[in-house]
């Protein structure tokens, strides 16, 4: 069964979206795992089948890990379909993985089974030293999990498949996703324009002047042009939205640069 939205690619090729309500988990996290390298390629997915309790005897079972290929970080992520409840079943996983406890010889271990190829003593490291972040994911855009899961700390993407009559899939991925931060800078809406946002650390933008930058911003890409200008030898650095602007002009921003160059644009 195909949902309610669609993808015309350049070649004039329809690939249509499967039904949210037509999904199975498990089709869902093999999907996600097998794109790992294209959808999050700083980081290693390992699939992660033991319980978590925390230290009110809550009890839950994440689907797979994300390891930073450096060992400096790592996630538990919990797959979820738009079908079921927030209440009464996603927020106590989201809260026992929050607050789980991570015994480092018990995980480690049980990560090394699931791939040999990792290094279990770099990964007893890890988990000793490093909490982990939660992740959940799911299958259609849920407004209110992403307002309800910020209460934990947590994080909420989107991961949608999309199915072409030619027998090929293409993927869609909105909402927060793990980067590598290499650069920040705070900006912020000039008074002389709804759509020029001011960078205040020029040197995160190493894009030559008038070059066509794209940044994404709560999932979605925005296409900014770079200006550059001095005055009294002070450089500064402009972006200017190319079409209509959506974005709050008086709020705050803070641009992230990632280590794989690419721009992302939260508010402050």
């Amino acid at each position: 069964m195909f949902g309610k939205s669609k993808i015309l690619d350049t070649d004039k090729k329809w690939f249509f979206e499967i039904d949210p309500a037509s999904f199975y988990e498990k089709n869902l996290e093999n999907t996600i795992l097998s794109q790992m390298e294209s959808i999050y390629p700083n980081y290693l997915g390992v699939p992660f089948a033991i319980d978590i309790a925390n230290s009110e005897g809550e009890i839950a079972r994440p689907d797979f890990v994300l390891i930073r290929k450096d060992y400096q970080e790592w996630y538990v992520v919990e797959v979820e379909l738009s079908r079921h409840s927030w209440d009464d079943h996603i927020e106590k996983q989201v809260r026992v993985f929050s607050t789980g406890i991570y015994e480092k010889e018990h995980i480690a271990g049980h990560l090394f089974k699931k791939d040999s190829s990792l290094d279990i003593e770099k990964l007893e490291k890890m988990v000793d030293e490093h909490y982990p972040k939660v992740m959940v994911v799911v299958n259609e855009k849920m407004i209110d999990w992403g307002k309800k899961i910020k209460k934990y700390n947590a994080i909420l993407s989107v991961f949608q498949i999309y199915k072409g009559t030619e027998g090929f899939d293409v993927y869609r991925v909105e909402g927060e996703t793990p980067l590598i931060v290499a650069d920040k800078s705070h900006c912020m809406f000039t008074k002389g324009g709804p759509n020029i946002l001011e960078v205040f650390s020029p040197e995160i933008i190493t894009e030559c002047h008038n070059s066509e930058i794209e940044i994404s911003y709560k999932g979605r890409i925005t296409k900014w042009v770079k200006k550059e200008s001095k005055n009294r030898n002070k450089r500064r650095v402009y972006l200017i939205l190319k079409g209509l602007n959506y974005l709050p002009i008086e709020n705050k921003y803070v641009l992230t640069k990632s280590k794989s160059n690419e721009y992302y644009l939260e508010i402050n």
